[in-house]
């Protein structure tokens, strides 16, 4: 019966011209050798889209479509059945309609599956249709945050029925016993949460009498759990053996690693402990070994400053420096940067701490700085390496950034990061570090300053006249439209969702040399800079709330004290 409504499918796209009878028959044959959806195998080889299986269900059979990013889910229907029956056959119940559940579908004419549903549900069964992708998306989404709540509850019976020291903070816990635990699931619950939600770090806090787990999401974080403070040696404990730290030392900061695959997504996880008064705060940071394949153009540069831009990447030799807080995207940027100066006939070497993005035909040396492979004696080697361009994922210190200034005058293109608020303050930086300010305005050739704000939601995004303070800080009249994200179950209500970066671009010319050796100030090049066509955070944000990408909000988060 099964095969039947699979063939069903199948001869519905043929009926619409949508699929030949020679691929089906081969379809059929390798969903018999397989036991693959005949829907998946149809989109995996490229002869339908998702989007001909939708129009075809709900035009020829009537069957309705719902689009699952835009849809407000009730959880009390979502938690009428099991994740691991909503995964056997990617479907998840979204609403409770006349007595009857609907049920959002990827295959709605799998019999088989309404019929599970019906024992499980007690209930009749009205299936919609949705893609396979939304479908896993929402899956992930509604049983996320109750699996991991589940898994904690476990875990706080289990050490309820053991005897505890005071907190639970001194119990100790050996390796075998945590492998064993609830807390392995947990550990595992968290990673894989803040995977699917793309989150950047995860965040577990130790409090009196609690732990609390945080997600950072488009920049803000996001509490997914609380949970009893007893299960913070057992979870601190298990990171620490996947990170291969010392599960015995509690009293200084640990560093380590983890290596993850997840959804054919590769990652490095990278983990650092805090003692708190407490107990161990961890923080793990999530890095995708592919990073984030982008183009120039799509790094959110205004047109002159990505002219700028690439005319700073067709440099032959000097610095490039690239600055911001932690998380601003620096990397990323970074990685697209060398994409674009990747050519056959030219050697590049990069030294950083981790590498974050994996690049073909780039040669990444990654710091040890256990074994003694630090910045700069990565980068003494790396200069007898004949490289032509070299990155250096950070300037951390004097002896890195005198290396860097040397290569550079020396005929090399250097692309580097540093910590400063803004473009022109990276210079007084490198002189407080140690440079002599003619090495300074010899060696650096430009610096871009880089934020990332949230972008508003596109399914919620609406169209608001602004405040007085608002139509005030824009310089914009009151009768103006500015645009605002309403929240829905796209970006759980936030109003955003996903980022983009802004810039601040210097190109130092020859005045501007002058000045630095004069001895100018970082107030002082930013007043010529800006008089001579320097586009400011503040300026390139502004841009983009009038431009609907963001808010308000956001420009006096990121570029507040920019203006």
């Amino acid at each position: 019966m099964k095969k039947t409504d699979k063939r069903k499918l199948g001869d519905l796209l043929v009926q619409a011209d949508m699929l030949t009878v020679k691929q089906l028959k081969k379809a059929l044959a390798e969903q018999e050798r397989t036991g693959e959806k005949l829907g998946e195998i149809l989109v995996k080889k490229g002869w339908v889209t998702e989007q001909n299986i939708v129009e075809v269900l709900e035009f020829q059979l009537g069957i309705p479509h719902v689009d699952l990013s835009k849809y407000a889910i009730d959880p009390k229907a979502a938690s009428m059945i099991s994740e691991s029956l909503a995964k056997r056959y990617m479907l998840i119940p979204i609403q409770i309609e006349n007595d009857r559940l609907v049920v959002a579908m990827s295959d709605p004419l799998n019999v088989y599956a309404i019929d599970d549903v019906k024992l499980a549900t007690k209930m009749e069964v009205m299936p919609v249709i949705a893609s396979l992708a939304d479908v896993k998306q929402a899956i992930d989404r509604m049983y996320g945050v109750s699996k991991t709540v589940s898994i904690a509850e476990e875990f706080r019976r289990q050490m309820q029925e053991k005897p505890q020291k005071k907190n639970g903070l001194d119990e100790e816990m050996d390796e075998a016993d945590v492998l064993n635990s609830p807390a392995v699931k947990l550990v595992n619950s968290f990673i894989e949460q803040a995977i699917r939600r793309n989150a950047s770090d995860i965040h577990i806090e130790p409090f009196e009498n609690y732990v609390r787990v945080r997600l950072r999401i488009d920049g803000q974080l996001h509490e997914i759990l609380k949970t009893d403070i007893s299960a913070l040696n057992a979870i601190v404990t298990r990171i620490k053996i996947l990170g291969k730290m010392n599960i015995a030392e509690k009293r200084i900061p640990q560093d380590g690693r983890i290596g993850v695959t997840l959804d054919n997504n590769q990652l490095d996880l990278r983990v650092n402990t805090l003692p708190t008064i407490y107990g161990e705060k961890v923080v793990i940071r999530l890095l995708y070994r592919t990073g984030m394949q982008l183009r120039k153009e799509e790094l959110g540069f205004c047109e002159s400053d990505l002219k700028k831009f690439e005319s700073l990447l067709m440099k032959p030799h000097g610095i490039i420096l690239l600055t911001g807080p932690t998380g601003s995207g620096k990397s990323t940027t970074l990685a697209t940067a060398l994409r674009e100066l990747n050519k056959p006939n030219v050697n590049i070497i990069t030294v950083e701490d981790p590498v974050e993005n994996m690049i073909e035909g780039i040669n990444q040396v990654n710091v040890n700085a256990k074994a003694g492979l630090t910045f700069a004696s990565a980068l003494r080697a790396i200069l007898r390496q004949d490289p032509d361009i070299v990155m250096i994922g950070e300037m951390r210190d004097t002896e890195t950034a005198s290396i860097a200034v040397r290569a550079s005058i020396t005929g090399h293109l250097v692309l580097s990061t540093l910590h400063t608020n803004d473009a022109p303050s990276s210079i007084t930086r490198l002189i407080d570090m140690g440079i002599e300010p003619y090495l300074v305005a010899t060696a650096v050739e430009g610096i871009i300053a880089q934020r990332l704000v949230r972008r508003i939601c596109k399914n919620c995004k609406t169209a608001v006249h602004p405040t007085s303070d608002e139509a005030e800080i824009l310089k914009i009249p009151k009768n103006s439209l500015i645009y605002k994200g309403k929240g829905c179950q796209a970006c759980n209500n936030t109003g955003y969702k996903g980022r983009l970066a802004v810039h601040e671009v210097l190109v130092l010319d020859s005045s501007m040399r002058e000045m630095i050796v004069k001895g100018a100030n970082s107030d002082e090049i930013r007043e010529f800079a800006i008089n001579h066509g320097m586009i400011t955070l503040w300026d390139n944000t502004k841009r983009n709330v009038l431009e609907g990408n963001t808010t308000v909000e956001e420009l006096l988060r990121v570029a507040y004290g920019q203006e």
